[in-house]
């Protein structure tokens, strides 16, 4: 029977790995990185450069002078894979790949729809969890939403559809996100309503990413990597205590977000979130607010509002909610102002 076992072992579907380089693009496997990202074309303080670390994830560009130091204060939200094959006309011959199992939710194949150019999201049940994947300024989108896809099927090919991009800087524009709410599209009517929402509860401003090379990395590299565990070693930049009637549909899609021990109908929470606005853990609170409250704030040698992508604002040691970050808040507790 050993030779059945066998067989059936080698007949079933295995996914390999948790997170797939979502092109063939290896070289930050390989130790390197100016292979693997796109540069930026960056003109500061009259210097023109094309730094590879502008197509990192983070803090990496709107490069600013602060006395003596040169802050980066424009998040960008994913990583951008450069080309490993070109047509003699210089166009991106890659194909792009589903980096695991999932299901297409969203396939944009208008260019000009948003900064994304044509781009593609599939949701994945990760530990019983939506995560979301976005792969974005394609050519051409081979899927439709409904698809279930297998890892490494064909998504499309590279491109560079999108505001600010050309043939030369053609790149794959690839995050790793979770959804913050369900009742995006309501949200979203309150406070664009001049702006048409093409792209439903999968808009870029429903979808927080957190650094998705280092998920690749670990996760082609130890078979025991866990996405939860991961996030939850994330530090956090700051802690804000939702009021009561805040509907946090976050914590039913993430409960792993919860400490085990906690409550489990506590008269309010409060959540942790890192500098980029990705939430990793939520504890009971004592007290209810009767508005989100900002609890905590690492403090930075910056402007707080360059530390959190515009959520918190105000001087040196004393921090506030910025108007966008009292709407992040609201989007996150469903709540209507």
């Amino acid at each position: 029977m050993k030779w059945m076992s066998a067989a059936l072992a080698l007949a079933l579907p295995v996914q390999a790995v948790e997170f797939d380089w979502p092109t063939a693009n290896r070289a930050l496997a390989e130790g390197r990185p100016e292979d693997f990202y796109m540069y930026v074309d960056r003109n500061f303080e009259g210097v023109a450069t094309k730094p590879w670390e502008g197509g990192t994830f983070g803090y990496v560009r709107g490069p600013q002078r602060v006395g003596g130091d040169v802050v980066f204060t424009s998040l960008h939200e994913g990583i951008d894979i450069a080309p490993v094959h070109r047509d003699s006309a210089g166009n991106p011959l890659d194909e792009v790949f589903a980096s695991a199992d999932g299901v297409v939710v969203h396939a944009s194949h208008e260019a000009g729809a948003s900064n994304y150019g044509r781009y593609v999201v599939l949701e994945h049940r990760i530990e019983n969890s939506p995560v979301h994947t976005l792969y974005a300024h394609l050519a051409k989108v081979s899927v439709t939403p409904g698809q279930n896809v297998s890892q490494g099927e064909v998504l499309g090919t590279m491109g560079f559809t999108g505001a600010g991009l050309n043939r030369e800087r053609s790149h794959l524009h690839f995050e790793i996100c979770l959804r913050l709410s369900r009742d995006f599209e309501n949200w979203y009517a309150r406070h664009f309503p001049g702006s048409p929402n093409k792209h439903g509860i999968y808009h870029g401003f429903n979808l927080v990413g957190f650094e998705p090379a280092s998920v690749l990395l670990a996760s082609s590299t130890s078979p025991d990597f866990r996405l939860s565990t991961h996030l939850r070693s994330l530090p956090p930049a700051y802690e804000v205590t939702f009021p009561a009637t805040a509907d946090l549909n976050i914590l039913r899609d993430y409960p792993w977000l919860v400490p085990d021990g906690e409550p489990a109908s506590p008269r309010a929470w409060t959540i942790s979130f890192t500098e980029h606005g990705v939430p990793v853990k939520a504890v009971a609170a004592p007290d209810a607010p009767a508005e989100p409250k900002l609890e905590w704030v690492r403090e930075t040698p910056y402007a707080y509002h360059a530390a959190t992508r515009g959520i918190i604002t105000g001087p040196k040691g004393s921090p506030r909610l910025s108007d966008s970050g009292r709407r992040f808040l609201e989007l996150l507790g469903s709540m209507s102002r």
